[in-house]
């Protein structure tokens, strides 16, 4: 079994990858997510956040996404999603996060859009709703936001 120092090295040397990797992201700026870091979700599965990319491991499924666009204001990024995903591959995403007290929440508010503009769509695909994470607002679902807690090396 891999420790987490072990997990922490491994995403932290693949986000580092990323950049030689083919994208179709348009007019990416190198803004790093306020947010990057190595983390854990209640599910046991980690998270590796860079500038260039959002890693999802540990549970079988490896899903890469390539930022395109980042808004540390507004708290969300807009990726695709690697071609190698078992769902939605080559469209995109937006993830949202937010703190409530001490506790990072994030959604994967939208998954599937056929563009960056169309991900980017407040008013198409409206944000998720931050009342009641534990319980529900994220995506079509309907769905509990992920809680992330950043890995100790």
């Amino acid at each position: 079994m891999i420790n987490a120092a072990s997990r922490t090295a491994l995403a932290t040397a693949f986000l580092a990858a990323l950049p030689g990797l083919a994208s179709a992201c348009t007019g990416v700026e190198d803004i790093a997510p306020e947010i990057s870091e190595t983390y854990i979700d209640d599910t046991g599965q980690f998270h590796a956040v860079g500038a260039d990319g959002w890693l999802s491991f540990g549970l079988g499924d490896q899903l890469v996404y390539f930022v395109c666009l980042v808004d540390n204001e507004k708290d969300y990024l807009v990726a695709q999603n690697g071609s190698a995903n078992d769902a939605d591959y080559e469209l995109y995403s937006r993830f949202e996060w937010f703190v409530e007290g001490d506790q990072l929440y994030f959604c994967n508010q939208v998954s599937d859009a056929g563009s960056q503009a169309d991900a980017s769509d407040f008013v198409a695909l409206p944000a998720a709703d931050k009342a009641n994470p534990t319980v529900s607002g994220c995506g079509v679902d309907n769905q509990s936001w992920n809680a992330l807690r950043v890995v100790e090396p």
